[in-house]
């Protein structure tokens, strides 16, 4: 029996998973974008007088979601199809106008596929760029191939462009979204990489332009940009890098500091507090389900108290799970104090053991709660909400803090996220006006088909909306 919190959150979660089903059906035959992407298939790049062809040939995956669990699970070749390709590898071959004869075959420095590839007229070089599901990422951004299918040079984003201007770039869950239409010289000499100008909001698909980097094929001297381009570049990205400085120092001040509970008592501030809190207060729970579900209990005089607390109660004779459960109450600690208690001595001894119970509750609640609780076979953490909660040592080492220069640290932070933010403010008035750009017919195809996926998406959350409602 599932309490009616835990039936909301799965609710939310079904139907998010309605909206991706139907993200996947309607873009299956259409062209990636965005953050789409197709499952990794062998292509074909001809060079431009079309005698030399490139046959890439990804590694073989079960399928994506096996990738992704495996990737998250430590595994590795990640989603490696069993008998399939084990490696990525690329085949050049040259036509004499009848049939095409190899020049070489070899392993690519890919971990699954490069995203495309250019090939010269002669064979003499090949160029992959990025890789499947993470463009932008890696030692091997662009990898550059000689004659006999040996490496030139494997690059990072780094060794390309410095790291403020990266910072500024569109990104997405995987990739960074840095380039446009590469080329070759007309004498196979240099590679032309056009690199992204971004847009005001720093948005995937909506550049101000691209500039070029020159690559040397025979050595893989990167060219430093400059120019007007790059000038106009740099211009563009200043600002956007500079908020992305605040955000950063935003962030590390947040870490670095104790934590400390919301000041008002909206549900949304206190179940990230919870979540925050429970991070601190002990470590990752290996063994937890990772939904994390949080209740928290309204004022005594809120029309739904009574039924939140009968799900609240619920929990102690159904719950069947390992997890870490969060509770709280702002306005009606005392409530949630006895809730608790008579959950614990009406529900299953043990029912909850491998659970961890995090409860924010002020200390003089806390003796009895704790008492109680121990009959559930759960791990029992009460807290006091009142009492700000130091970050974990360990989470501190990481970011480079010593324990008595906390304070110091979560100052200097927030200090520098101020200074970035209004370094951001100064720097937006020096940009340019964005040109307008015109549509071109694959854009106006994208937009209609989000049309049709958001549309479809909201009828299927009506009906699952309409399921959830109780019968008349």
């Amino acid at each position: 029996m599932a309490t009616r919190a835990l039936v909301v959150e799965w609710r939310d979660r079904m139907q998010l998973l309605v909206r991706l089903f139907v993200a996947v059906a309607l873009l299956a035959s259409a062209p990636a974008s965005a953050d789409s992407w197709m499952p990794p298939m062998r292509k074909t790049y001809l060079s431009p007088d079309k005698t030399v062809r490139l046959t890439v040939i990804p590694r073989d995956l079960e399928d994506q979601l096996s990738y992704f669990s495996d990737k998250v699970g430590g595994k590795e070749p990640a989603g490696q199809r069993q008998g399939g390709e084990p490696q990525a590898r690329a085949i050049l071959e040259r036509t004499n106008g009848r049939a095409w004869t190899k020049i070489w075959q070899t392993p690519l420095a890919n971990e699954v596929a490069p995203v495309s590839a250019l090939v010269a007229d002669n064979g003499s070089y090949v160029v992959t760029f990025d890789n499947w599901h993470s463009a932008g990422f890696g030692d091997n951004v662009v990898v550059i191939y000689r004659a006999d299918g040996s490496q030139v040079r494997s690059m990072r984003l780094l060794d390309i462009l410095p790291e403020d201007y990266i910072r500024a770039l569109p990104t997405s869950v995987s990739s960074i979204w840095w380039s446009g239409e590469h080329a070759l010289t007309t004498d196979d000499r240099q590679l032309v990489l056009k690199v992204v100008i971004p847009g005001s909001r720093g948005a995937i698909g909506t550049p101000r332009g691209y500039f070029d980097v020159i690559v040397d094929l025979a050595t893989g001297t990167v060219t430093p940009p400059s120019g007007v381009a790059w000038d106009a570049a740099m211009a563009a990205a200043a600002p956007l890098t500079a908020r992305s400085k605040a955000s950063e120092a935003t962030w590390r001040a947040f870490a670095v500091a104790p934590l400390t509970a919301p000041k008002d008592a909206t549900e949304d501030a206190w179940r990230r507090y919870l979540y925050q809190a429970a991070k601190r207060l002990a470590p990752k729970n290996q063994n937890a389900m990772g939904l994390s579900p949080r209740w928290i209990l309204p004022s005594e005089n809120e029309p739904d108290f009574a039924e939140q607390a009968k799900d609240i109660r619920s929990i102690f004779a159904s719950w069947d799970k390992p997890d870490d459960l969060m509770f709280a109450s702002p306005s009606a600690p005392e409530a949630m104090a006895r809730t608790l208690k008579e959950g614990a001595e009406s529900g299953v001894p043990g029912r909850l053991h491998g659970s961890r119970l995090f409860v924010a509750l002020p200390e003089a609640l806390a003796r009895d709660v704790r008492v109680a609780l121990k009959a559930t076979g759960a791990t029992v953490i009460v807290f006091d909400p009142s009492n700000p909660i130091p970050q974990r040592p360990e989470a501190l080492r990481e970011m480079g803090v010593a324990p008595d220069q906390v304070d110091a640290e979560a100052t200097k932070a927030a200090a520098a996220a101020k200074q970035f933010e209004a370094d951001a403010v100064r720097l937006e008035a020096l940009v340019p006006p964005e040109p307008a750009i015109a549509k071109n017919d694959g854009e106006d195809t994208e937009e209609i088909m989000a049309d049709i996926l958001e549309a479809a998406a909201d009828r299927a959350t009506e009906e699952m909306q309409k399921s959830d409602a109780p019968n008349d």
